[in-house]
């Protein structure tokens, strides 16, 4: 595992006479100072730094920066600092990247250049697919430190960009640990880490998930990484797993005592979970009922509405069956009773959706789903666009008051 810094690399201060240095000043970083020009260098010593990749121009300050990597070959200063009037070429920066690599006592430091004078979409696109090329630098359990403060242009903006895309495709076999940037002033500059806000988006996504898919993997995991939160992330956990075996009963038993647990996320100190928890609770409260029925037929118009039609359709026979049940004062969990309670659905308008012997009733497709039969092959499409007629034509079913 490595610590790698991505970095970009400008042109200092062009003005007349200037050294194309960046102007020192004091860097503060979780209450440490630094006096330093270069943020890259307050980042490598303020975390322990494995190796840096730096992103540049063929005429940014590479001379700059190998002089500030201890570098002492003045012959090659100067043709670094000659060569790039006209543009430097890559292979020129390989002394460069062996003196980061001594300068740290790792090896793997490299630098790329990008383009920049085309300054149009096209450019934008290809410089995109030059970082890419970062990837391969990048190894399993590698950590990511993203410094964006020296960016000229668009280039923080794809930087950012390239972050999330990495994290996307490789996670979780890197890790984003930070997005830096400095924020200069003459005397002390701040250095900001933005990470928080791309915590905000992997928060959102993951609930994202679970609202509009019910999938709650990826919102457990990062609930686990809060140890406050744990038996939060154990009730999501449980929620999903009984909610992909279809586990009706034991879902319902479970959730009654699971908002309780969930309401707790308010009481976290992370600000990301504080902002989102309302998010999550308004999600979980629908499914807080007494009565067994109501449950299972909340959770089949959820399920319909994450386009989770298979599940969507178990629960609601269920449901209809469970509601037949308690109408009748009959055991929910007894098999036998809540068979009697299915044979007992007449020719009614429920019976006549719900019962086998009527065609494309709710359980014949139901029993079709579960024993995975050829008979409605031909309906699939049909199927779908029934069901919300089906839990539509029920919510009037759910209505009706038990003892009455």
């Amino acid at each position: 595992m490595a610590k790698i810094l991505i970095s970009s690399l400008g042109t200092g201060d062009i003005k007349k006479d200037s050294d194309q240095d960046y102007k020192k000043t004091i860097y503060k970083i979780d209450g440490k100072e630094y006096p330093e020009t270069l943020t890259a260098k307050v980042l490598i010593e303020h975390f322990k730094i494995d190796k840096v990749i730096f992103i540049g121009t063929n005429k940014s300050m590479w001379d700059n920066l190998y002089y500030s990597f201890n570098g002492e070959d003045e012959e090659y200063l100067d043709e670094l600092t000659t060569e790039k009037q006209n543009g430097i070429q890559l292979a020129k920066l390989k002394k460069l990247n062996s003196q980061i690599d001594s300068f740290l006592n790792f090896k793997g430091s490299t630098s790329i250049l990008i383009e920049y004078e085309k300054n149009n979409a096209d450019e934008i696109w290809d410089n995109f697919e030059i970082l890419l090329n970062i990837k391969k630098y990048i190894n399993d359990g590698d950590e990511i430190y993203l410094d964006i403060t020296h960016g000229f242009r668009y280039m923080p903006i794809l930087n950012i960009f390239l972050l999330e895309f990495i994290s996307i495709f490789d996670a979780p076999s890197v890790e984003i640990k930070g997005v830096f940037y400095g924020m200069f002033s003459e005397n002390k500059s701040e250095i900001i880490d933005f990470k928080i806000f791309f915590d905000l988006l992997e928060w959102s996504k993951a609930i994202s998930m679970f609202k509009h898919n019910s999938n709650a993997e990826q919102l457990v995991m990062l609930l686990s990484k809060e140890d406050s939160n744990n038996d939060v992330a154990k009730v999501f956990t449980q929620f999903s797993n009984n909610l992909q075996l279809a586990n009706m009963s034991s879902l319902w038993q479970f959730i009654k005592d699971a908002n309780r647990k969930i309401k707790k996320i308010k009481e976290s100190n992370n600000k990301i979970i504080k902002l989102l928890s309302d998010e999550l609770i308004t999600i979980t409260s629908r499914f807080d009922t007494d009565i067994q029925s109501n449950f299972q037929y909340e959770l089949a118009k959820w399920l319909y509405e994450n386009k989770s039609y298979a599940l969507s359709y178990l629960a609601l026979y269920e449901a209809i069956i469970s509601k037949s049940c308690e109408l009748k004062n009959y055991d929910l969990d007894e098999y036998s009773q809540r068979e009697e309670a299915k044979k007992s659905l007449g020719d009614d308008k429920y019976g006549r959706y719900f019962y086998t012997k009527h065609d494309d009733s709710i359980s014949q497709i139901r029993n079709n789903i579960v024993h995975q039969s050829n008979e409605r092959k031909d309906k699939v499409n049909q199927d779908i666009q029934k069901l919300p007629i089906f839990i539509d034509t029920f919510e009037s079913y759910f209505t009706i008051r038990i003892g009455k």
